[in-house]
């Protein structure tokens, strides 16, 4: 039989399921917090029927098993399912989102968890000062607010319905209550990509560069392929004579000094990509300069067969890139936009120029087009109202 008890703004409800090996009384309860107006018949009343409700939970096994805060919880999560079952780099990521996740609501139980708590975490989040990472304005200055965006907050709420999802799953829990919390909405954004006249000047100014960036910077414009796919090249990817490149492998820096090698996201991400004579002739003359390097280099260089390393032949960080790209711009006055944006250009000006949003779609590596369709809805426009002036002009409206 149920007993139940005033505690705090609620009852504590108590079910006994008898004795264990060592005589000791095997308990389980819940806290109910009535809802507000009720009169006092009518609390009893429902008192009485949570009572029942809680009985035959515990009968049937479908009461929650454990006690255990969040964070003990978050820990044996990270150990059980994130250490075996995520890419490295996500795992680390979720690591770094719990530590803030954990000061707000690590010392609440797991089953007491409701989606009011997440919804002040959010609420905090969003507060100026959590973010440690420096933002900057398009001229440089330092900005004074250090908030997380929307979609950092979202990306919080993701991971603690990860864990909470995993929680049902393993019978900790009986429901994932990030289901009815209300994250922040992310507002929408236009990927930033160089119009023609912007890729010309860029071309101009990277004859200047040094070899290795020049070349890499060159691959990523003509291919729309991604950071981490471009360091995680090797020699013996690039088909001179039939011009083309496979991409097998990503590289990732995860934090610590460690660089990691793994396979695309998914199976669309192996591809291979046919490529222009020109960028051939790039890869054969970057080719020649890091073969003689190698023989300046001698018994201290590391055979990678990676076509971007350090000086001693160890695989390259991808950072590097980013970090030089950014004084790049700078340096040779070009708008400010992100490492990223080089493969929003090639895509768009696949689109621009009559390519199928199919093929467009394989060569980005996308797993769907639906995908491509939503990223690149500027583009698709465009060719729109393109196809309904040709539509004017051979109708002769």
């Amino acid at each position: 039989m149920a007993t139940a008890r005033i505690k705090g703004r609620g009852y504590e409800i108590r079910v006994s399921m008898g004795y264990d090996m060592n005589g000791k009384k095997i308990t389980k309860s819940k806290t109910w917090i009535p809802p507000r107006n009720l009169t006092q018949k009518q609390l009893t009343k429902e008192l009485e029927r949570q009572k029942v409700l809680f009985e035959e939970e515990v009968k049937t096994g479908n009461c929650p098993t454990s006690n255990m805060k969040f964070k003990e919880y978050s820990d044996m999560w990270c150990k059980e399912y994130g250490e075996k079952f995520l890419a490295p780099k996500t795992y680390y990521r979720y690591c770094d989102y719990l530590k803030r996740i954990n000061q707000a609501i690590g010392h609440i139980k797991l089953q007491d968890i409701t989606p009011l708590h997440l919804n002040r975490l959010y609420q905090n989040l969003s507060e100026n000062g959590v973010s440690k990472k420096v933002k900057k304005d398009k001229d440089g200055n330092v900005l004074p607010e250090r908030k997380l965006s929307p979609k950092t907050i979202v990306e919080h709420h993701r991971v603690i319905s990860k864990l909470l999802q995993t929680a049902v799953k393993w019978n900790l829990v009986k429901d994932n209550v990030a289901r009815r919390a209300d994250p922040p909405r992310v507002p929408p954004y236009d990927i930033e990509f160089l119009d023609d006249k912007e890729v010309q000047t860029l071309m101009t100014s990277l004859q200047n560069e040094h070899i290795t960036y020049r070349t890499m910077v060159m691959i990523l414009l003509l291919t729309g392929m991604r950071r981490g796919e471009l360091f995680g090249l090797e020699w013996k990817d690039i088909d001179f004579e039939n011009k083309t490149i496979k991409i097998e492998r990503t590289s990732q820096y995860i934090g610590n000094k460690t660089l990691i090698t793994k396979g695309p996201k998914t199976r669309s991400g192996c591809r291979e990509l046919h490529i222009s004579q020109s960028l051939i002739s790039v890869l054969k003359k970057y080719r020649a300069w890091q073969s003689q390097r190698r023989l300046d280099i001698g018994s201290e260089w590391i055979n990678t067969d990676r076509l971007f390393t350090q000086w001693n032949g160890k695989a390259m960080y991808p950072d590097s890139l980013t970090k030089w790209f950014s004084k790049f711009l700078k340096r040779n006055n070009l708008r400010k936009v992100t490492l990223h944006s080089l493969r929003h250009t090639n895509a768009t000006i696949m689109i621009a120029e009559g390519t199928d949003i199919r093929t467009v779609s394989n060569r980005l590596g996308h797993a769907q087009t639906s995908t491509t369709l939503n990223i690149y809805t500027h583009a698709l426009k465009s060719k729109d109202e393109q196809a309904a002036e040709v539509l004017d002009n051979v109708l002769a409206i």
